[in-house]
């Protein structure tokens, strides 16, 4: 049976990640192929995109959201000072800062 350690630096246990997620919206509609219809106009399909910084557990690649915003450059530079805390503090003390490391895990 192996051993997992449970003390150490936040760095030995997990790594940062930013991903980009775009959503797409359109209209749908079911078309009965049996009925007599005109195209409707092209609509405009519009794109939500965001970008969440997640908290990557390196033992099983299990993946935590910890925040999420409408840019990239405010995710990486939010990225940028989470993993210097990530270098500096504890297992422990890093998952103090972030919580949401916890309770995903927990449900």
């Amino acid at each position: 049976m192996s051993r997992m350690r449970v003390f150490g630096k936040a760095s030995d246990f997990y790594r940062l990640r930013v991903l980009k997620v775009n959503e797409d919206s359109d209209i749908s509609l079911d078309w009965k192929k049996d009925i007599l219809f005109r195209n409707p106009e092209p609509s405009p399909m519009s794109t939500r995109t965001w970008y969440v910084v997640q908290v990557v557990n390196i033992d099983d690649e299990e993946p935590y959201s910890i925040k999420r915003f409408k840019t990239g450059e405010a995710a990486m530079r939010f990225k940028d000072k989470a993993e210097e805390l990530l270098h500096e503090l504890t297992k422990k003390q890093f998952e103090e800062k972030f919580p949401s490391l916890i309770s995903t895990r927990q449900e």
